[in-house]
């Protein structure tokens, strides 16, 4: 439901003519799949119906199974009309004629391809009447979406922002530039919007007045907001930002600390520097956070991606409290499941959360609770509000695999300062005594030239895999570079206690705690295979304290380093006492993710 704000906004976009909806949106898209993929293939014996002669890395089995292959973790085969491609393997999985998928007991059929679905349903139908399918266009077209091209290569709001802008840049035409900052507008990214209207009004544009008439209402408007708000002091507001790792936030010059993002919110902020991860994906971590229970205690994967309201002590306090509780998430994890107590919001784009949760603030005289999903931006594939250059597409699996040297590290650079630049424009729209909390799930590594290693062989390097933002303003506090280790088994710990007596207790804690589950992508387990990694494809734990790195593989492979250097010392004192301690302190079993 439109909150008033919301529709006085929409009035003001009708009236003077800047009105514009994106085709089709990709992140919308990849949403639906994701959840189809979870919701119907968990526990089952998966199989992919299309290989084709011309399957290369951008062909739909590719894509299916290089991006969606942790929610199709009982995939087992490809299936292919094609005698010649029988007993052949694509990504190392075997490819069966039809005829067999009863033999090799499938329970449940991917049908990526647009064209053929029909006759593919026909031969499953005849070969295995008893067997379950997931039409990929056919769900699309359910929900209204109709797909142009092959759905992992529509185009989203933010690749059609760089085209316009390209478009307007080559041509300079004024109805591109005008449609250009429509296209802001429609996903309430009033930043970038003033960028281009300014433009629109210094070249004097036909109807430059209207859009100067349009941006002083847009003024009133955003001034009545943030009055309301300002007046704002028992407020919670948690932003749970995907992948935003410590290393972009902040750095260390000799004994100070320097802000690269985020700057007016560190400015009144306990920053802590020493933050860590309990995985490095983020159904791994977030177990952490929701449940405070570490990755190997439960299997993320399996019935357990979302937690139950009360498991959630958090919110489970708030409510107690009596806070109005909102959910700003995405179709695809709305972290708990959904419930009577809780208010969820389904968006994906960063400006779009912002603009409704400070409208949905300002919007009651109740307290409230909200907990701000931003999935999109700073995760792979890194795209965002704008590029310099035309991005391209990429994903963590790729790391060390693939040379992205061209692309990515732009692109991260890119991503950084639209998201600081939408932070810093709605900075003012908040109280400065409400309680604000910004996280991240997990860092990231981006691209090395120099290791050429997966991701999963970054376990040594804390910056790339664990090392998180996470800081804390309002309610009284006082800026603080906190360097007391912090893990986020102890997020909810922290927020309870300062939500139920205003002030900061942080545990004492002397080890952190982080593991990897087992890689169930083929093309990774079969590089690791090639490179001699195969101790390191089917789960890691590890425990840091300030000074020490200790880790042991599910093959019981060990090994300890000082941090931030690259000499395995498991066989010194120094890591044999570390050792001791993490068997004391921490269960070492690894989960059996085959049950």
């Amino acid at each position: 439901m439109l909150n008033r704000f919301e529709k006085e906004l929409n009035d003001l976009i009708n009236e003077y003519g800047l009105c514009y909806k994106c085709p089709s949106d990709s992140a919308e898209i990849h949403n639906i799949i994701m959840d189809l993929f979870k919701t119907r293939c968990e526990g089952k014996r998966v199989a992919l119906w299309g290989a084709g002669r011309k399957n290369t890395e951008n062909s739909h089995a590719a894509i299916i199974l290089k991006k969606y292959t942790t929610y199709i973790q009982g995939m087992h085969c490809l299936i292919d009309s094609l005698p010649e491609l029988w007993e052949t393997t694509f990504m190392g999985y075997p490819i069966i004629s039809p005829k067999k998928i009863s033999d090799e007991k499938i329970d449940i059929v991917i049908i990526a391809s647009k064209v053929q679905a029909d006759s593919i349903i026909s031969d499953l139908e005849k070969y295995a009447p008893e067997c379950e399918y997931i039409d990929i266009y056919g769900e699309l077209r359910k929900r209204g979406i109709v797909v142009y091209h092959k759905f992992f290569e529509e185009s989203n709001i933010y690749t059609t922002l760089y085209q316009l802008r390209i478009k307007y840049e080559v041509e300079k035409k004024r109805e591109d530039l005008w449609t250009l900052i429509s296209a802001y507008l429609s996903i309430q990214d009033f930043c970038y919007a003033r960028k281009y209207a300014k433009l629109f009004i210094k070249e004097k544009y036909e109807n430059y007045e209207k859009i100067e008439k349009f941006f002083s209402k847009l003024d009133l408007l955003e001034e009545k907001i943030k009055n309301i708000n300002k007046k704002k002091k028992d407020d919670v507001v948690i932003f749970f930002v995907d992948s935003l790792r410590a290393m972009d936030v902040f750095h260390k010059e000799k004994d100070k600390y320097i802000a690269d993002m985020f700057e007016r919110y560190l400015d009144k902020s306990v920053i802590f520097t020493n933050a860590k991860s309990t995985g490095v994906t983020t159904y791994e971590s977030m177990i952490s956070v929701v449940k405070q229970k570490y990755p190997y205690e439960q299997n993320v994967y399996k019935n357990n991606i979302l937690a139950e309201f009360d498991e959630f002590k958090l919110v489970s306090l708030a409510d107690r409290l009596d806070y109005k509780i909102k959910f700003y998430v995405s179709e695809g994890y709305p972290i708990i499941h959904e419930n009577e107590k809780v208010d969820f919001v389904k968006q994906i784009y960063l400006s779009s959360k912002m603009w409704k949760l400070t409208t949905d603030m300002a919007s009651t005289d109740e307290k409230t609770f909200n907990f701000i999903y931003v999935p999109y931006e700073l995760h792979f594939p890194l795209i965002c509000g704008w590029h310099e250059k035309e991005p391209k597409v990429s994903g963590f699996v790729d790391v060390g695999i693939k040379n992205t040297k061209d692309y990515v590290p732009r692109q991260l650079e890119e991503c950084k300062k639209y998201v600081n630049n939408i932070f810093d424009y709605y900075y003012d729209w908040f109280s400065e005594d409400i309680l604000m909390s910004i996280f991240a799930d997990h860092s990231q590594v981006i691209y090395d030239d120099k290791a050429q290693k997966p991701y999963f062989m970054y376990y040594n390097d804390l910056d790339c895999c664990v090392n998180v933002a996470y800081f804390i303003k309002g309610f009284g506090l006082q800026k603080q570079w906190n360097e007391q280790l912090v893990s986020l088994y102890d997020f909810t710990d922290i927020m309870s206690y300062l939500l139920e007596n205003h002030k900061l207790y942080v545990p004492d804690r002397k080890l952190a705690c982080y593991q990897y589950y087992k890689i169930h992508y083929k093309k990774l387990r079969d590089y690791a295979e090639k490179h001699g990694l195969e101790d390191y494809i089917d789960g890691m734990q590890c425990f840091v304290n300030k000074s020490m790195l200790y880790m042991i593989t599910a093959t019981g492979k060990e090994e300890a380093y000082i941090l931030g250097k690259k000499e395995n010392i498991i066989n010194t004192q120094d890591a044999q006492e570390l050792k001791q301690v993490v068997e004391k302190e921490f269960n070492l079993d690894f989960l059996d993710f085959e049950k």
